[in-house]
């Protein structure tokens, strides 16, 4: 079990984390990945985020079901199932100091392309496909998989509230598919089933906080 210090630091993040996810449709994993693999190791933050991101984004994905818009989810949920073993290969077979920089620079990219406001033109079926294999890919190895999806979605000028269902929708499904590779591939232990179980109460926290910033 991770000392007390460890474990208030990983609270603080799934806070935020699930904060963010309640107000957007993403961006759990995006933002508590980092903070774990700070403080627990890069190869137990991504399956810790797994874990408990499944929580996160299942409450808002169940709340917000009816705005999915299924055809766009179908297309990036059968890319992913495609990338995501990709994604558990590189994450057995990275040691700890690439894995940890290759998550460092995946967040960095991601920021800038979200903060340059680039957006995919005029996407298709295809393009759906191919961001839900980046997404399924990156799930499995850094821990996040909105990304892409978010990436996609602004490209379809999906409207807000679509576009938040969508997301989480895709990322849930995403996430639920990652925990069944971790467990077959022996990636869920015993310290990330500890550290779980004592962060998971500081996810309703954040999604109530997110849900009245929404």
């Amino acid at each position: 079990m991770p000392e007390a210090s460890t474990l208030a630091v990983l609270a603080l993040a799934v806070t935020v984390g699930s904060a963010l996810n309640a107000a957007s449709g993403f961006g759990f994993s995006l933002l508590s990945v980092p903070v774990m693999a700070a403080v627990l190791g890069p190869r137990e933050a991504v399956v810790l985020s797994a874990v408990l991101g499944v929580f996160s984004n299942g409450a808002v994905a169940v709340r917000n079901r009816s705005g999915v818009d299924r055809a766009i989810g179908a297309r990036l949920v059968g890319g992913s199932l495609l990338g995501m073993p990709v994604g558990v290969i590189a994450l057995s077979r990275l040691d700890e100091r690439p894995l940890q920089i290759l998550i460092g620079l995946a967040v960095l990219a991601t920021a800038g392309v979200l903060a340059s406001g680039w957006r995919l033109q005029h996407p298709h079926s295809p393009t759906d496909v191919g961001a839900g294999f980046l997404s399924g890919m990156f799930k499995t190895s850094v821990g996040f998989s909105g990304p892409p999806v978010v990436i996609l979605l602004q490209g379809r000028g999906l409207p807000k509230a679509r576009f938040r269902a969508t997301s989480a929708a895709v990322i849930e499904v995403v996430g639920l598919v990652s925990l069944a590779l971790f467990g077959a591939s022996g990636h869920i232990t015993q310290p990330v089933l500890g550290a779980a179980a004592v962060t998971l109460p500081a996810l309703p926290v954040g999604f109530w906080v997110g849900n009245r910033v929404h």
